[in-house]
């Protein structure tokens, strides 16, 4: 890899020098349309290329190009951009009118799909363009926090589900597959983590959100696909350099956001359950069961070994504490992220260059705990014989480390983290008190647990290493006709190394609970006394390699755009981990464990064996795409484009055919602006286009042969140490692709000097051969199988509207997105049990959205008890076990749900004299959450609950005010489980809140010809600034249940010279 590395770097020396002449002189005029003066400055870029100039002061510009047909992008800051089809050898010098604009920040004329660049006006799919000054207006270190609330039909899941599909593009497109939308990274799908890529060297976003955008990318489409193309060089520009910094501080943890039950009335409950001999078996069990200190102190003076006033004091004492103030104070901090990237970018006729370094370093709201990255990006182009030849090549290297060895403790609500004297002070964990005395003084290391001597001590670190370099060549073949072949590579390599000294209660925990002594009553250690060290390693590999070739003439009125190609993908990703005992990291050594013999643990005498925490994993994905997209336009007004591509996998059905999907997409779009007879001066821009196509997605988990996790035996198997496997799937030979069936008709208009602009979409996706669930007959060994039985249908509208309020001294521009969808599984097999439709798995429902919210029907209270009712045979009653086994599905209340299906933001930006103002409210509706209450199986098994519990029941007439039910006599989960699932505990979580505050002040060398630089921009950006509205009366906010949005304040300074 190094020997690779270092030939492209010296490649980039060696072609910068290899100079070409050009073919024929390409000239032209740009005018400004109001009052046809000169624009001087405006860009003119060779679309699909990095060729690129600026207009003189006449507004003239001039470069070569070779013989062939081309499409210009001209643009100037302040003017809405054009696009200008060419034919070299030029018959005349083109001249080309801008009109002042009134477009919002993110309205763009050329789209990107990943292959190709589209001029907006010829495009009849639905994409979402976001550029460079957009994505600059939100401070993140992660790209995709950049898009958050600014793209129409892309939703940020916030739910306790939100792990596997943090987003989401138009609804979730499947049930139990991939769920994550395709990234693709100049030209190439993006395998490693998000993380890697930094937003600095981004120019711009591009979402594919229908069939005939994202089509082309096959069958890893069906999620959406998200385009991210980084910043190049350009020809004949000269050196351009850009210095940014930002620093970010976010507010510290509220460990106090969730309700809690008044600790001195928990200690009053741990007070009844101990006179009521509840700990009686805790603390004779044998094995040594944790007890809270209140519970130690009330059996020390039942045992007399304190008195009862002492007794009393200290639990008096304890009313008073609460552990949270104490990890706020000693645990948590403000995080602080910091952001520096410089870059530059230039080039002259023949050769262009892009460099540029990023260098982040976060600390966490964990103390000890931090969080690194470096990024380095090269690109270079060369022009090549007679420019016939273009040869590009790039390199991106990210490192990244993340420290996080230091946890949060756990303990009994009241216990302090310093005695009396501020000296750091001992929790009770895994074991009762007088048990980690009694060890320590028989010989044993400290058992205590000591959470700040903790802070800083293990060291849990993890890096990783990603690396792209990916070249491209391109010839023109006539004037017509193009070849292009490209090239990726793709590395990644994670380390993780976590160490934990002998001082820490990790290694101290593990060395004790396997002590022994032998019959000469000396102790032995089958763990030895030291460190223990666990390593983890893991290397993923892609190669990419795609041929394509592309033609494109215009002729008379017509214009046909085409390409075809083929693609061959290698993925390969491999895993181990091992533990090493008795690690001394000074000395590098550690000790060999016998991890196959069982041993009596020491608290207990149970048998176990040692843990050796080794694993390995690996995964092949290996498939072939061809592909081919034509588009026609007809005089600007009539647009048909239509895509075709097959992907080939060895995941896939034994039969060849089933290896391989077909999917396509066709589409048609009418300028009707255009035409002759449309007279709407008010409006001079609309245009209607509808698309239809399929695209795909895939289950990497299954496959058309017998599938098996293999693993090694646990020390509680009856043989434990030996190879074992499970069948995760029989054979399925007629496996298939998940495929998404999309229809999508949208209009595009903008209105007189664009003052309104914008767009409306409906959309109708089917999913089809989803993988999913159906019964089997027993006989055949198995009462379900996994395979292609599942169908979903969502609809929905997505708007983006743009207007210019003001176009003076201040401007004004408010942009609005907009969308609201419905979803529904169609068609599975296999009905989920009530208890799963209450839960937070996946449960389908036929005719209900995945995530749904359902509850048990709700009675009241009982007026006399206080008991909560349910309806059994549609009667009010407390027979719980029955309410809770007796209820069907079809009995289950549904709420709606649990996911917004109204969704946006209302953004508005202003701009006066180098000051600029941008406010984004967001908006999340009808969708509905479940809250947390009071937990009486909790608090009556020792541990503390909501705090709804100071709301609760307590006397005849509650009823009438309240919902929380009474505190029982005794635990009962039954009785539990129906309130924790019952109707008022179900809540709509409609909101709308302040999402961001951003404020600017630009200079500029025009306005200030002082300036040593050309321009420069000092901001500030305050984050989650808070709600304004929301629906339901509960004072967490609807999606942040665990935690509140932290608000976060940045400054930050961007030069250009």
């Amino acid at each position: 890899m190094k020997h690779l590395l270092l030939a492209i770097i010296l490649s980039w020396g060696l072609f910068g020098s290899l100079h070409a002449q050009t073919a024929f002189p390409v000239k032209g005029q740009v005018l400004e349309a109001k009052n046809e003066l000169p624009l001087s400055g405006a860009l003119i870029r060779v679309a699909g290329t990095e060729t690129a100039t600026v207009t003189d002061e006449n507004g003239n510009y001039g470069f070569q190009l070779a013989q062939g047909t081309y499409m210009l992008e001209i643009s100037y800051l302040g003017f809405s951009s054009q696009t200008l089809d060419i034919s070299v050898p030029l018959e005349k010098e083109p001249v080309t009118f801008l009109a002042e604009e009134g477009l919002s920040m993110d309205a763009v004329d050329v789209v990107s799909t990943g292959y190709q660049q589209l001029p907006r006006e010829r495009s009849t799919g639905s994409f979402v363009q976001l550029d460079e000054k957009l994505l600059q207006r939100r401070v993140s270190t992660d790209l995709m926090d950049r898009i958050e609330d600014i793209a129409p039909g892309m939703l940020f899941s916030r739910d306790a589900r939100s792990g596997n599909d943090p987003i989401s593009i138009r609804g979730r497109s499947t049930l139990f597959a991939n769920t994550q939308p395709l990234v693709v990274v100049d030209g190439f799908p993006y395998d490693g983590p998000l993380q890697n890529i930094n937003p600095n060297d981004v120019e711009s976003i591009t979402i594919l959100k229908d069939a005939a955008a994202a089509s082309i990318w096959g069958a890893r489409a069906g999620n959406g696909v998200i385009v991210v193309t980084t910043k190049k060089g350009t020809y004949a520009r000269p050196l351009s350099v850009s210095l940014t910094s930002n620093v970010t501080v976010l507010e510290k943890p509220d460990l106090f956001y969730e309700p809690q039950m008044d600790i001195g009335e928990f200690i009053e409950v741990e007070r009844s359950l101990y006179d009521n001999g509840f700990y009686s078996s805790r603390i004779n069990s044998p094995s040594k069961t944790p007890l809270s200190p209140v519970v130690e102190a009330l059996y020390a003076a039942e045992t007399g070994m304190m008195s009862q006033q002492e007794a009393d004091d200290k639990i008096a004492a304890y009313k008073n504490r609460d552990i949270r103030r104490d990890m706020e104070k000693y645990f948590l901090r403000p995080a602080v992220r910091q952001q520096y990237n410089l870059g530059l970018s230039g080039g002259d006729r023949f050769h262009r260059y892009a460099l540029s370094v990023g260098w982040d370093k976060n600390s966490a709201s964990v103390r000890e705990n931090d969080n690194g990255r470096f990024t380095l990006k090269g690109d270079m182009g060369w022009k090549l014989l007679k420019e016939k030849l273009e040869v590009g090549t790039g390199i991106y290297l990210t490192g990244s480390s993340v420290q996080n060895g230091t946890q949060l403790p756990s303990g009994s609500p009241y216990e302090s983290l310093v005695d009396a004297q501020g000296r750091p002070a001992a929790l009770i964990r895994d074991y009762n008190l007088r048990f980690v005395e009694e060890a320590e003084a028989a010989g044993l290391l400290n058992w205590q647990y000591v959470p700040l001597d903790e802070i800083g001590l293990v060291s849990d670190l993890a890096r990783a290493t990603d690396i792209r370099l990916n070249t491209n060549i391109k010839v023109n073949l006539s004037r017509n006709w193009k070849a292009a072949v490209s090239y990726q590579y793709w590395q990644n390599r994670s380390e993780t190394r976590t160490d934990y000294p002998l001082a820490s209660y990790f290694a101290r925990n593990m060395v004790n609970r396997y002590s022994q002594l032998n019959g000469e009553g000396n102790w032995e250690h089958p763990v030895p006394v030291g460190g223990i060290l666990d390593l983890g390693n893991g290397r993923d590999d892609s190669h990419t390699f795609r041929a394509r070739t592309d033609y494109n003439r215009s002729w008379g009125l017509h214009r046909l755009d085409a390409l075809a190609g083929f693609e061959l993908r290698d993925w390969e990703g491999i895993a181990d981990q091992r533990r090493y005992y008795g690690y001394d990291d000074g000395m590098g050594l550690s000790v060999p464990v016998n991890l196959v013999d069982r041993f009596p643990l020491y608290h207990n005498n149970s048998l176990n064996t040692i843990p050796g925490n080794d694993g390995h994993s690996g995964l092949t994905d290996r498939f072939v795409s061809y592909f081919a997209n034509a588009a026609y336009s007809f005089d600007n007004r009539l647009h048909l484009t239509g895509s075709v591509r097959k992907d080939a996998s060895n995941l896939f059905g034994v039969d060849t055919n089933l290896k391989g999907v077909p999917l396509w997409s066709a589409g048609t779009g009418w300028t009707i602006s255009e035409e002759g007879f449309y007279g709407a001066a008010w409006m001079p821009y609309l245009k209607l286009r509808t698309t239809f196509g399929y695209n795909g997605n895939v289950d990497k988990s299954l496959s058309s042969l017998t599938t098996a996790s293999y693993f090694i035996s646990r020390s509680s198997a009856p043989v434990p140490g030996i190879r074992s496997a499970t069948i995760i799937n029989p054979p399925n030979p007629s496996l298939r692709w998940e495929r998404i069936g999309i229809w999508n008709m949208g209009v595009d208009f903008g209105s007189k000097n664009d003052r309104v602009e914008g767009s409306v979409e409906y959309y109708i996706k089917n999913g089809r051969d989803l993988i999913g669930e159906t019964r089997f007959p027993p006989s055949s060994g198995v009462t379900s199988f996994t395979g292609n039985f599942a169908e979903t249908r969502t609809s929905g509208i997505d708007l983006n509207l743009s207007t210019l309020n003001l176009d003076g001294p201040l401007i004004w521009r408010t942009n609005l997105i907009f969308s609201h969808l419905n979803e529904e599984v169609t068609a599975y097999g296999i009905p989920s049990t009530t208890g799963q439709y209450l839960g937070l798995g996946t449960a389908p429902m036929e005719g209900r959205p995945l995530f749904s919210i359902y509850s048990l029907r709700w009675g009241g209270l009982d007026p006399d008890t206080g008991d909560p009712l349910g309806y059994v045979d549609g009667e009010p009653s407390d027979n719980y076990n029955s309410l809770r086994s007796g209820t069907t599905p079809e009995e289950l209340v549904y709420h709606g749900p649990a996911r917004p299906t109204t969704f946006g933001a209302l953004r508005n930006d202003l701009e006066w004299n180098g000051f600029s103002l941008s406010l984004n409210i967001s908006f999340r509706l009808g969708y509905y959450y479940r809250r947390q209450s009071v937990n009486y199986y909790d608090l009556l098994n020792g541990r503390i609950t909501h705090g709804d519990h100071a709301l609760r029941w307590q006397q005849p007439g509650d009823e009438a005010h309240t919902y929380i039910p009474s505190m029982p006599s005794s635990s009962n989960s039954s009785r539990n489980y129906f309130y924790q699932f019952s109707e008022p505990l179900v809540e709509k979580g409609d909101h709308i809140r302040l999402q961001d505050i951003r404020l600017g002040y630009r200079f500029e060398k025009g306005r200030m010809p002082s300036l040593p630089f050309q321009s420069a921009e000092l901001y500030t950006y305050i984050n989650n600034v808070g709600m304004i509205w929301k629906a339901s009366d509960d004072p967490l906010d609807p999606d942040y249940r665990t935690g509140r949005p932290l608000r976060s304040i940045a400054v930050g300074l961007r030069m250009d010279f």
